[in-house]
């Protein structure tokens, strides 16, 4: 429902989705109307703006979004804080993400085109390359890892270019915190293998992510697929994949060895950048005939969505008239006015009474900017759509600004920078009346049940082929060549009114009817900017440079203090660096604009204090990781290097001894000491069909151990075994199975027809 709120300089037109930890609106600027652009507003929800671990895990991630700018990375233009709501405004993408595409094709028992699923995954590779390799302004590699590429996170706009979206759980090596042992993030059917065995991940992890995205584009099948999620990881670590020809039959050997290639269990046999995968996809692409390209995709979209995409347009026009406080107001009453006929029209049942309505919430935006949720829960949100199904009432927007309060962004991110606009003021006693949630008690949270998967083998799908096809897409060319020729007499006619009304205008100056007021108000020429640092701990040194800052380049300003005031700027764009004791060097970007401009500097890169600690190990030969890296050197005693007060998990492992490990937070005084324990190993053998013999070499022969399911135990784990297992009629199954990631080793042999 279009309900709009003034929020700092932003009007709050609708909300598109609710969250466990946020919710995100559909906004535009405030007393802007010719600004023709639209912002998504994530703000965090009240129940959690009071955790300061929360809020500072949001501006840290928010920082390390913030950086990157690309056409297929959804772009983050400011952080900033309202009252006690921090909020991010970000792009608004009109579209659809990969999720709803994949759900669309799945109700039509089809696949799409192998050309289309390869410009998708390609687009998408592209803006992964990109934050792959991003840097800071500084020109330092930001170390950043999605770790949670899946088709929710890929969105796709109307105009058909692949947005990539939600570091939500994204890790920059030098901004975020470490992740302790045991502990996944991102959805369990897209991990890697070493992300869902708690192994050490990097960038490569994304490109296995990526090749499942892929795997599922080119099959409409799910890669990873049970109703348990330790089944999942099961299958992920084990990472037998079928090629996706054996599911799509027009799918060409260079396609499946594209996508096997990045879904190699070993990373270093995977693609070693995203960069690599998304040129061998337009070679491919660009071999088709004809050639996938961005109008195809942004056809399709249109048409396919053609009810979603209508009305989007016909909202961005009730939307254009909503730009002032005195616009909501008007807005908000007609909305009410409307309201109430149609509970006085009601239908009545047979005594009588008016049957009630229960108020529809359309989820096609939700799922573009919403929380994280199951692929069996998309099923079942797309199979109640089909019903006619409508989901419960969205609560109301919670809170809101105190009277006069402005927006201010916070340190360390870019500020919205729109050259020749004014600031936006906001009318506290009009957001009053616009809304008051102590009136209105709050309706139910939106709630997604998930229902059974479907079983994914009993569906017939039927590909699309390989290349476009071309009698279509020139019907749409023929259509939009009209649709755009009605739109030039549309404007034609316009232009013909507005000069005619200038006409008019010009003619009653000339005869004296009508004067021209003299300006009341003269606007300033220059800028003043007032910096406040915090912690206010001692004296700070600030220097003032024009941005973009060179490393040679001499601060125009320079003054040191607590709070301080530059008079007489230009406005614009100004790089700040801010040296204090006890921190390290840490630079801003702010934009101010003619008059006074007011920034608040936080000092987040406190100076560690560095302190040794001791390790005890027994056995001495064992390894010693922390936080998941190996620490090099032998011996019982170790001595380890770190900072003061910041916590690690160390781990001591031997093949053949059960692991131990411990979390810490280092003092001036910390001493570990780990004596591992001796294990046997185990081995379960389950088999289709079962009944299979297991055999196992002993001194030098195959012998035979029982038949399946089967389990071998009081193993030693430093010895590996040779297993085969046989069954006639059937091809044998053979492996050499150590006992390197733990001493209960589990396998489920699928026996194939000779």
């Amino acid at each position: 429902m279009i309900r709009p709120i003034i929020f700092g300089k932003f009007i709050l037109l609708e909300r598109i989705s609710v969250g466990g930890m946020a919710e995100v609106y559909r906004a535009k600027l405030l007393n802007q109307p010719d600004f023709g652009r639209y912002f998504a507003i994530k703000r965090i929800l009240p129940n959690l703006a009071a955790d300061k671990e929360f809020v500072t895990m949001f501006i840290n991630e928010a920082k390390v979004a913030v950086e990157l700018e690309h056409p297929n990375v959804c772009q983050i233009y400011e952080l900033g804080r309202l009252g006690q709501s921090h909020y991010i405004a970000m792009e608004y993408i009109s579209g659809r993400d990969v999720l709803a595409i994949q759900n669309h094709y799945r109700r039509q028992r089809k696949i799409m085109s192998v050309s289309q699923a390869c410009f998708i995954a390609a687009q998408a590779a592209q803006g992964l390359d990109y934050a792959h390799r991003a840097v800071d302004s500084s020109g330092h590699p930001l170390g950043l890892i999605h770790r949670d590429v899946s088709p929710h996170n890929l969105l796709i706009s109307f105009d058909g270019i692949v947005k990539l979206i939600d570091f939500g759980v994204a890790k920059a090596s030098q901004k975020t915190s470490n992740t302790q042992s045991g502990v996944f993030k991102g959805k369990f059917s897209y991990m890697s293998p070493e992300q869902a065995t708690n192994g050490i991940i990097d960038h490569r992890s994304d490109i296995f992510a990526m090749g499942v995205v892929f795997w599922e584009l080119l099959t409409g099948r799910r890669l990873f697929n049970s109703e348990s999620e330790f089944a999942i990881i099961d299958m992920i670590s084990n990472c037998e994949i079928d090629r996706p020809s054996k599911y799509n039959r027009l799918i060409p050997d260079n396609v499946d060895r594209i996508c096997m290639r990045a879904l190699e269990r070993d990373p270093a046999r995977r693609y070693q950048f995203a960069g690599e995968m998304v040129v061998e996809l337009y070679d491919f692409i660009n071999s088709c005939d004809p050639p996938y390209t961005l109008w195809h995709l942004e056809t399709w979209l249109q048409t396919t969505f053609a009810d979603i995409f209508e009305r989007e347009k016909s909202r961005e026009r009730i939307f254009e008239g909503i730009n002032t406080p005195q616009d909501i107001e008007q807005y908000n009453k007609e909305n009410a006015a409307r309201q109430q006929q149609e509970q006085a029209s009601k239908t009545l049942d047979r005594e009588g009474n008016a049957i009630p309505e229960i108020e529809s919430v359309d989820s096609s935006e939700a799922e573009l900017y919403s929380a994280e949720y199951s692929f069996e829960e998309a099923e079942a949100r797309e199979r109640e759509k089909e019903k006619g199904a409508k989901g419960p009432k969205l609560p109301p927007v919670p809170g809101r600004a105190k009277p006069g309060e402005t927006s201010k962004s916070l340190p360390g991110v870019k500020a919205l920078n729109l050259s020749g606009l004014k600031s936006a003021r906001a009318d506290g006693s009009l957001s009053e009346k616009i809304h008051d949630p102590a009136s209105s008690p709050a309706a139910p949270r939106l709630s997604i049940n998930a229902s059974p998967s479907i079983n994914e083998d009993d569906i017939e799908l039927e590909p699309e082929g390989i290349a476009p096809t071309v009698s279509d897409p020139e019907l749409l060319r023929l259509k939009r060549i009209a649709r755009r020729s009605k739109q030039r007499r549309r404007l034609t006619m316009s232009i013909i009114g507005t000069c005619f009304s200038l006409l008019v205008v010009v003619i009653l100056v000339l005869t004296g009817n009508i004067g021209i007021p003299a300006p009341e108000a003269v606007l300033p020429t220059q800028a003043d900017l007032m910096i406040e640092i915090v912690p206010d701990t001692s004296d700070a040194r600030v220097m003032l440079y024009k941005h973009p800052k060179v490393e040679s380049d001499a601060p125009l300003r320079t003054a040191n203090g607590k709070k301080l005031t530059f008079e007489g700027l230009d406005a614009g764009r100004y790089a700040i660096d801010v040296d204090m004791t006890g921190y390290e060097l840490e630079s801003f970007t702010i934009s101010i604009e003619l008059g006074m401009s007011e920034t608040r500097l936080e000092m987040t890169q406190a100076l560690p204090e560095d302190v040794f600690y001791k390790v005890f190990v027994s056995p001495e030969d064992a390894a010693l990781y922390v936080d998941g890296h190996l620490v090099e050197g032998e011996g019982s005693e170790r001595t380890l290097f770190g900072e003061l007060g910041v916590s690690h998990v160390v781990e001591v492992r031997r093949v053949g001894y059960a692991t131990q490990q411990q979390s810490v937070t280092l003092d001036k005084d910390t001493i570990l000491d780990f004596a591992l324990e001796e294990v046997r190993g185990s081995i379960a053998f389950k088999s289709e069909p079962e009944g299979a013999s297991v055999f196992v070499e002993e001194n030098g022969r195959m012998r035979d151990k029982g038949s399946t399911p089967l389990v071998l135990s009081d193993l030693d784990p430093r010895v590996p075994l040779k297993v085969e297992v046989r069954r006639r009629g059937h091809e044998t199954w053979k492996r050499t199975i150590d006992f390197s990631h733990g001493s209960d080793v589990r396998y489920f042999v699928d026996l194939k027809s000779e």
